[in-house]
């Protein structure tokens, strides 16, 4: 097998210029947009009480939650979406981001330090997994460095970590680029 590494992007022409959004539906429509509102520090572009299109950014809508009284829970066991992920651009803002949630009552159900990520990840009311990370390299070719040292094909899942080392670590003024090295959480 061949070591991780990143392969040249498809040419700009034949992908997608950006992801626009995700749509979700849910019995639980209060408690859904009120956490991804939360969560992603998202507001409403339009809201009915039947739909709910909520952005955080320029793009019309993120994410857009339609209510459907008769959604059932998913079987854990079932193919299909295991996460959706959102990246933040600097390890203060993931950091920002887990204190500002925690004092909401929002706190990861797991936490893993990827290799090339450092990642949270939380439970919608639904129980959808949502990861919130930041990317542990400055740079696209120092990334695929870390790659070609075969790291990832060693460990692809990961080092778990408490979130708390992370901020304890962050306030004492460690650089972002220890705290993201996976010998901090072992």
């Amino acid at each position: 097998m061949e070591t991780a590494h990143l392969p040249e992007p498809a040419p700009k022409h034949l992908r997608p210029s950006r992801f626009s959004h995700l749509v979700l539906q849910t019995a639980r429509y209060a408690e859904m947009t009120a956490w991804y509102r939360t969560v992603l520090s998202a507001k409403p572009m339009f809201e009915n009480g039947v739909v709910c299109f909520l952005t955080y950014d320029e793009e019309h809508h993120r994410v857009m939650i339609g209510h459907n009284p008769n959604a059932t829970p998913r079987d854990p066991k079932a193919a299909g979406v295991v996460h959706f992920a959102y990246a933040v651009d600097t390890l203060d803002d993931l950091v920002r981001n887990y204190l500002r949630l925690e004092a909401e009552g929002i706190v990861p159900a797991a936490c893993i330090n990827h290799g090339f990520t450092t990642s949270l990840y939380y439970r919608d009311p639904d129980d959808n997994e949502v990861e919130l990370q930041v990317d542990n390299f400055a740079t696209r070719d120092a990334m695929d460095a870390w790659f070609r040292t075969g790291a990832f094909d060693r460990n692809f899942v990961g080092v778990a970590f408490d979130p708390k080392r992370m901020v304890e670590l962050h306030r004492a003024g460690v650089p972002a680029e220890r705290i993201l090295q996976q010998e901090l959480y072992r």
